[in-house]
């Protein structure tokens, strides 16, 4: 009966540390949601900006001149080039 005890405590501090390992981690996962998901609402923002601006244009690049590379920032559906 003596040696039950110990275990049994064990066993307990064992499953405490299980679970306040889990709302640990379960907090860091929303937080790292969360940031996943304004980091997404803030490029589809700029997306939709970029569209609006580029609509009068066929096709618009940034262009790095240090480099010479360049990035199709966008391309006008109704023409015939090809990416």
């Amino acid at each position: 009966m003596i040696m039950r005890q110990p275990q049994s405590v064990t066993v307990l501090v064992f499953i405490t540390v299980l679970i306040v390992l889990l709302l640990i981690l379960t907090v860091m996962v929303h937080m790292r949601n969360r940031k996943l998901k304004s980091t997404l609402e803030e490029q589809m923002a700029e997306r939709r900006l970029l569209d609006k601006i580029c609509a009068d244009f066929t096709a618009v690049y940034y262009v790095e001149l240090n480099t010479s590379s360049f990035e199709i920032l966008h391309i006008n559906g109704g023409t015939n080039v090809k990416k």
